[in-house]
């Protein structure tokens, strides 16, 4: 009971932090939806993480479409970086959900959720910088 509790104070804050982008906003909505199912929970968390490293790939293709505003080859190389951090990051948390929730289907969903919230934070990141390149 414990663990449940703690998934789903999890999932609150994941709520309460999302901003009002669309795709969080549709990602709330299946999550509302699909409660109190951990399986259904792990799909939207997955659509969402689709949703974003889409929305991460057509916003660094506009990056590199501006090769005088930054240095591309700095730019795929920050990316490539990332996205070792990234795989490492999630393999880490994926063992402590594990270990913290015995193996058991929460340990999918606090897995999905971060992994949706590693490509939220990055896009929007990019996407900030992305704006800046734009103002100017």
């Amino acid at each position: 009971m414990k663990k449940f509790v703690c998934i789903i104070a999890l999932l609150t804050v994941n709520f309460c932090f999302s901003q009002s982008h669309p795709i969080d906003i549709k990602n709330r909505k299946c999550l509302e939806n699909t409660m109190p199912t951990t399986l259904g929970g792990v799909k939207c968390e997955h659509a969402a993480t689709a949703s974003w490293k889409k929305l991460m790939d057509s916003t660094l293709l506009q990056l590199k479409a501006n090769p005088k505003q930054l240095s591309v080859t700095l730019l795929e190389a920050s990316q490539k970086k990332w996205l070792e951090f990234q795989k490492f990051d999630l393999a880490f948390r994926a063992s402590f959900y594990h270990i913290q929730y015995q193996g058991g289907t929460m340990t999918m969903a606090a897995t999905a959720a971060h992994e949706k919230r590693q490509f939220r934070e990055r896009t929007l990141y990019l996407l900030e910088l992305l704006e800046l390149f734009q103002e100017e």
